[in-house]
């Protein structure tokens, strides 16, 4: 995960200056490397002290974030670094999720907070479909119950999936159906 720090003063003279930079959970970091491409703008407009020697250096002072790879689409163009790096984490706890499943569930609970507290409380899983989920929860019951196999047949698989559909959150994502628990 990465995304492309911008420095807004050389944007703004029509000069694309900025640099990828890796996404971490440590935003000093990431600051850190924001910072030196700031200081190495051909359009200066601040003075700050450089953090190896101390003197004082011209520096561009705005930036924005241009373009990412591994992130939800609602970041924008002023996230902060605290909200990346929650992502980075957010990642790292589900790193079973693949991350554009990830992202797009983030993107439709609306903040990494809900999202990591819906998957924390009530996520299922990543489906084909809704009916796989419901077929195989459905299944699970059955067993658990001892229905027998004489019964198990009378199951109404499609109409179970129905009232299941109407009780959870589910949407799609890159590589199915998300499902969690109301």
């Amino acid at each position: 995960m990465r995304f492309y720090a911008a420095c807004l003063a050389s944007y703004n003279n029509g000069v694309l200056h900025g640099a990828w930079i890796d996404a971490s959970t440590d935003t000093d970091e990431m600051q850190e490397a924001i910072n030196t491409i700031l200081r190495a703008s051909r359009f200066p407009n601040v003075v700050v002290s450089h953090p190896e020697t101390g003197e004082r250096v011209p520096s561009a002072e705005e930036w924005a974030v241009h373009d990412y790879e591994g992130f939800p689409s609602s970041f924008g163009e002023y996230p902060g670094l605290a909200k990346i790096a929650e992502w980075v984490e957010l990642v790292e706890e589900h790193d079973s999720i693949d991350a554009d499943d990830l992202a797009a569930i983030v993107s439709n609970f609306g903040t990494i907070d809900y999202a990591a507290t819906e998957l924390r409380d009530n996520f299922v899983g990543i489906f084909d479909t809704l009916r796989d989920y419901t077929d195989e929860a459905a299944d699970e019951i059955l067993e658990a119950y001892k229905v027998s196999e004489s019964i198990h047949n009378y199951f109404d698989y499609e109409a179970f999936a129905h009232d299941r559909s109407l009780e959870m959150t589910t949407f799609r994502v890159p590589s199915g159906i998300a499902v969690f628990h109301p």
